[in-house]
């Protein structure tokens, strides 16, 4: 799904793990760099966000 909707040339890194807990389900994240698209960008000017590293779990 991913690699059709984005350049030929780029470069794809993928892995996998597999996690018991989830039993029968599927988690994905995906990790996009380079983007130019409003649609993922938003509008406006794009706001810099000041200090560290955030994390999401």
């Amino acid at each position: 799904i991913v690699q059709g909707r984005i350049a030929r040339n780029a470069r794809i890194i993928w892995g996998a793990a597999v996690d018991p807990s989830l039993e029968h389900r599927l988690r994905v994240m995906l990790i996009l760099t380079g983007v130019r698209s409003k649609q993922i960008l938003g509008p406006g000017e794009h706001v810099r966000p000041q200090g560290g590293l955030d994390i999401v779990r």
